[in-house]
């Protein structure tokens, strides 16, 4: 069966479902659009099915500078379906949870076709949903997660994307830098984040309510990034394995008395084929990789309750100067939940991001004659229902693409998110 019937399949079912119950739908205050299904929802999530699909669309336009201003905008999707299986309650298997998650991707990409100069091609994209799959369905994950409670392990096995659970940052921006684990942006097509999946697992102790460490172990296959290779299982031309480190602290009570989490990390790859690890300047063989991060999320203040405040974050990466093309990059940025008292849920972010190109890399290459690339963005992220999400932005991309030939670029954006 092929991959598109498989896809179409699932698509179909879910829709069906959700079809027959649209009757009972456009409840505002229900976080699915068509809502709960006469009840049928609540009751599965009971008996430890949770089922999950959502709709994101990235809008955005060129509205002066880059490399072709003017043009038109360029929308990019990503449909998701999965579910959460609480194995636990379904099958009397303690501490026991399947997840399997499905993606798929189409659209255009404004910062390919009108940000960048096509020899200095934008480093970061200003429609995170571009790309990593932009033409077919994924298996997004495919996993089994067993958590032994009384020791503080948990191990977790199968098709995983590895910034679901290493460099984990919220994604409530639409250019990509300020979403989601970074690693998986900035380290040489080594790091695969979702959509892609690879075979891997994770073991993580929690020494303490505040205080845990996890290591990884995940198969490197370029493979795995080709589009037709969505539905991937296979190890064939594999190429050695990644391994990340990270240790999280999660405070409940730290700046403000207010909770936060930490994280620090280092990952190192054993990839030894020049096609997939080499020398940036001198082509030659390399057996191996490696790159580290800093990230944080803290709330700084707290106005009403919950989240309603002001939240500050980071997220600072490190990488061989040997094999990558970026050495470093940082992100701040500061979010502030409830600027309308009313509305807790919506947000106002602001945040900057600095690429840097690696000097190795950039020297013989006249192209790059800006040492970095700077990403701004301004945005309100609305809430008009709990099932739908309105973000529109502003961004400001300095030197795309490390380059002075390509003028500063200001775009519109708009993303949204509908949660079926």
């Amino acid at each position: 069966m092929s991959n598109l019937i498989k896809f179409t399949i699932s698509l179909v079912s879910l829709l069906s479902i959700q079809l027959h119950a649209a009757q009972y739908s456009l409840d505002k205050n229900s976080p699915y659009l068509f809502g709960d299904w006469q009840g049928m929802r609540t009751e599965l999530l009971k008996q430890g099915i949770k089922l999950d699909a959502n709709l994101i669309v990235d809008s955005a336009y060129l509205v002066d500078g880059g490399y072709n201003p003017g043009s038109d905008p360029k929308y990019a999707s990503q449909f998701l379906i999965g579910s959460t299986l609480d194995l636990e309650k379904l099958a009397n298997w303690e501490g026991m949870t399947l997840r399997a998650t499905i993606t798929a991707r189409q659209g255009q990409s404004l910062s390919s076709e009108d940000i960048s100069d096509p020899s200095a091609p934008q480093l970061a994209n200003v429609q995170a949903n571009y790309g990593r799959g932009n033409s077919k369905s994924r298996l997004t994950e495919f996993s089994l997660e067993k958590n032994f409670k009384e020791q503080g392990l948990s191990i977790k096995l199968g098709r995983l994307g590895m910034g679901t659970d290493f460099n984990v940052m919220s994604c409530e921006f639409q250019n990509n830098s300020f979403c989601a684990a970074q690693m998986g942006k900035w380290q040489s097509g080594i790091w695969y984040n979702s959509p892609i999946s690879q075979w891997g697992g994770r073991l993580k102790y929690q020494f303490h309510p505040d205080l845990a460490a996890q290591i990884g172990v995940y198969e490197y296959n370029p493979q795995n990034a080709l589009e037709r290779h969505g539905w991937n299982l296979s190890t064939h031309q594999a190429d050695g394995i990644t391994i990340p480190i990270e240790m999280i602290w999660q405070p409940k009570s730290l700046i403000n008395a207010l909770a936060g989490t930490y994280r620090v990390g280092a990952m190192y790859n054993t990839a030894d084929e020049t096609k997939n690890q080499k020398d940036i300047r001198t082509g030659q063989q390399q057996n191996h990789t490696y790159g580290a991060w800093f990230n944080f999320d803290q709330q700084l203040t707290s106005v009403g309750v919950g989240k309603q405040g002001l939240h500050s974050f980071a997220n600072f990466t490190f990488h061989s100067r040997t094999t990558n093309n970026v050495d470093q990059s940082q992100q701040i940025g500061l979010k502030y939940y409830g600027v309308i008292t009313s509305r807790t849920e919506d947000n106002l972010g602001f945040a900057l991001n600095r690429i840097h190109i690696n000097n190795r890399f950039a020297d013989d290459k006249k192209q790059f004659n800006a040492d970095a690339e700077y990403n701004i963005e301004l945005n309100y992220s609305y809430y008009p229902t709990k099932w739908l999400m309105l973000r529109p932005s502003l961004q400001y991309i300095v030197h795309p693409g490390a380059t002075h030939d390509v003028n500063n670029a200001w775009v519109f954006a708009l993303g949204t998110k509908l949660n079926f």
